[in-house]
């Protein structure tokens, strides 16, 4: 069974509605995302550089990854 948008929404509202801080970590790539999972955290951020880093890329570039790769 496939977990609508509408849903996930709910789900990340709620979180914010519980006891104590909602604290949500900003994992660098797949490896820490795997990790900050398995250490129970529900949410997790992302960053531009880290999504930039994963692809080879500065943050600032705009181009498409496959014109960025040909470009060097």
């Amino acid at each position: 069974m496939s977990v609508t948008q509408n849903e996930k929404a709910s789900r990340f509202r709620a979180l914010h509605d519980g006891p104590g801080a909602f604290v949500i970590p900003n994992p660098w790539d797949v490896g820490s995302a795997r990790i900050l999972a398995g250490l129970g955290f529900q949410a997790l951020a992302t960053s531009s550089a880290a999504s930039a880093t994963a692809l080879g890329r500065k943050e600032d570039d705009s181009r498409p990854i496959a014109i960025s790769r040909r470009a060097g």
